[in-house]
């Protein structure tokens, strides 16, 4: 009797151990997953359903993928990871009515909201940097802007510059927002990219740095050391909107 009580004994032991063991490495597991969201709309605020949110590694392989749903919500689980790019597209409707939104340098370390907005104008292949020059008061922003009306009108030869930027942007076409606060627009170049053997039309930008007291983000959309860059394009020549952001990791301490 006394044999067979030690026998339970240990059989619950066991069993206690196991389920300790799974509770344990079950949260860890859980702590290595974080949740990406928001909302895809138009620039008028309304919701775009079935669009394609993908995250990308930089091979531009799909590592995560989702649709939105009737009221454009999106949520994906994720590990803690910085993203290449995160990208939004309804199939449906691009070349057509619609193009691309593109999000670069993605850090995702804790939940984090993200709320594309898109339409006919795509802010493509967007980078920034901080110039070595002191007080380091500015942001160098590089972006490719690719209209839906001159890609669909235009007929590329091979070894042409590829032409569906607009032909002038002007300060007052360009909304360009620091972690929600303004940013002032100190200059303004067209240039070229070199891509996919051949050439793009392309701006770099350079705004100064806001005020980091006039931010406006919402904690759910801030990520801790980094500044996050907004630029809105409406082109006056060809009458389109879009939308382009990245995550910049900050050298000062602000």
């Amino acid at each position: 009797m006394y044999r067979h009580n030690n026998h339970i004994d240990i059989n619950s032991n066991t069993i206690l151990l196991t389920l300790l063991f799974t509770c344990f490495f079950g949260g860890l597991k859980a702590q290595e997953s974080v949740k990406l969201y928001g909302r895809v709309t138009d620039f008028e605020g309304n919701p775009i359903d079935s669009v394609s949110v993908r995250l990308k590694n930089r091979q531009f392989e799909n590592l995560y993928e989702t649709l939105t749903d009737i009221d454009g919500k999106f949520s994906l689980q994720v590990k803690r990871d910085t993203y290449y790019c995160l990208y939004a597209i309804k199939l449906s409707d691009y070349k057509k009515r619609k193009l691309e939104y593109w999000a670069w340098n993605v850090p995702i370390f804790s939940d984090l909201e993200i709320n594309p907005q898109y339409n006919n104008m795509e802010i493509y292949g967007m980078n920034a940097f901080e110039p070595q020059v002191s007080p380091h008061e500015t942001y160098r922003i590089f972006f490719r802007p690719m209209s839906l009306k001159k890609g669909n009108a235009d007929k590329i030869e091979k070894g042409d510059t590829i032409n569906m930027a607009p032909e002038t942007i002007t300060p007052d076409e360009l909304d360009v927002k620091i972690n929600g606060a303004d940013a002032k627009i100190v200059g303004i170049n067209k240039t070229t990219e070199y891509a996919r053997g051949g050439y793009f039309y392309c701006y770099d930008v350079q705004v100064l740095k806001p005020d980091h007291t006039l931010e406006t983000i919402k904690e759910s959309e801030r990520v801790t050391g980094h500044d996050k860059i907004s630029i809105i394009l409406k082109s006056k020549e060809t009458g389109e909107i879009g939308k382009g952001e990245m995550f910049v990791k900050r050298i000062d301490n602000h």
